[in-house]
């Protein structure tokens, strides 16, 4: 699984994509990545997985994007604390 990069403080748009594989592996039935809605690369997503439902792709995703903006914000605090 990929990381989100580490410029995230710089203020991107994400969005999630999630695919019902029909194909796959037990546990693998859908893909769900993560990416720069301004600069989507279907093979260079920030993030990616693969769940056993639907809703658990849509749950990480969810989360990751939660995380993503968390650390974002926490990164803008600390600069403003540093700087104000």
């Amino acid at each position: 699984m990929n990381s989100l990069d580490t410029d995230l403080a710089v203020g991107i748009h994400l969005h999630a994509r999630v695919f019902r594989r029909t194909q796959a592996p037990p546990g693998a039935a859908w893909y769900v990545d993560i990416d720069d809605l301004d600069d989507p690369q279907p093979d260079d997503p920030y993030w990616y997985g693969y769940f056993c439902s639907q809703r658990a792709a849509i749950d990480a995703a969810c989360e990751r994007m939660a995380a993503a903006q968390a650390e974002r914000l926490y990164r803008l605090s600390e600069t403003w604390t540093l700087t104000g």
